[in-house]
């Protein structure tokens, strides 16, 4: 594996492994919008690896030929998929556009972020994981697929734990008997 390969195989790698720490820790902690230091340190630290991975795959494989890229994806949706669909390479330009706007906006907004609404940062997170489940379990192999999975699940887990939490019944007050007269 040359340089270039793995610096393309090892940023990515590292974002989804940022990204799937941050999102297990705000879930395990249970304040999704809210970043600690320790969030804030993985969610822009994934944000920068992600833009060196966009990068380093640019230049290294595709030499900053765009059409190059829209024909390689196209030919790995194909393999994969069995049709070419190789605008889904503007996924990926949206999944780091709406990272990195994230990413501005916590560091140069962060009370204004901290009270956005509730369906932003869903709408937000949803489509990053989407994708990120995409590039890591559907159009990957080898160690990151099984990782990928692992996190995936845990993930979920995470939510149902969340959303069970937020939407259980109080435990109802069982009476002795019949009330006293």
């Amino acid at each position: 594996m040359g340089s270039g390969a793995f610096l393309i195989s090892a940023s990515v790698r590292l974002a989804l492994l940022c990204y799937a720490s941050c999102l297990i820790l705000l879930l395990w902690n249970g304040r999704s919008r809210h970043l600690n230091a320790w969030t804030r340190v993985l969610w822009t630290a994934g944000a920068l690896l992600f833009v060196v991975h966009v990068g380093a795959a640019l230049h290294f494989t595709h030499r900053w030929d765009h059409q190059a890229a829209i024909r390689s994806t196209a030919e790995q949706t194909k393999e994969l998929l069995g049709w070419a669909f190789g605008e889904g390479l503007y996924f990926s330009y949206l999944f780091v556009l709406l990272w990195l706007i994230d990413l501005v906006w916590l560091w140069c907004l962060p009370a204004a972020r901290e009270r956005r609404s509730p369906w932003i940062h869903w709408l937000l997170h949803s489509y990053l994981f989407f994708i990120a489940f995409n590039g890591a379990v559907v159009f990957e192999a080898g160690v990151t697929r099984p990782a990928g999975i692992v996190a995936s699940l845990a993930i979920t887990a995470l939510l149902i734990r969340r959303w069970s939490r937020r939407h259980a019944q109080p435990a109802s007050a069982e009476s002795p008997g019949p009330p006293a007269r």
